[in-house]
């Protein structure tokens, strides 16, 4: 396909074609991934359900947040602002 598309009918010519190809395609990939991991009923994740995995309530990131807690801050603001040295041998510490 190359060159310019003038007439309409050429341009849906040309979509038919590039549906055609991108069908082609889309079934050796398929087929490829068959072979190489067994069909989607054989692999371990067929009767995974994907829409009922983990709430956004439900994370680690919503349920751990004591970080951000405002109590924290004045902790956080003294040890940001240790030489950079003390902050390291006080990591290596609490390892």
């Amino acid at each position: 396909m190359s060159g310019t598309v003038n007439s309409p009918d050429a341009l849906a010519a040309a979509l038919r074609q590039l549906e055609a190809r991108d069908a082609e395609l889309g079934a050796q990939a398929e087929a490829r991934v068959r072979s190489r991991y067994g069909s989607s009923t054989d692999s371990s994740m067929s009767g995974y359900d994907f829409e009922h995995s983990y709430s956004r309530d439900a994370q680690a990131t919503s349920r751990i947040d004591w970080v951000h807690q405002p109590w924290l801050r004045p902790i956080r603001f003294a040890y940001r602002h240790l030489p950079k040295s003390v902050r390291y041998l006080m990591k290596k510490a609490a390892n």
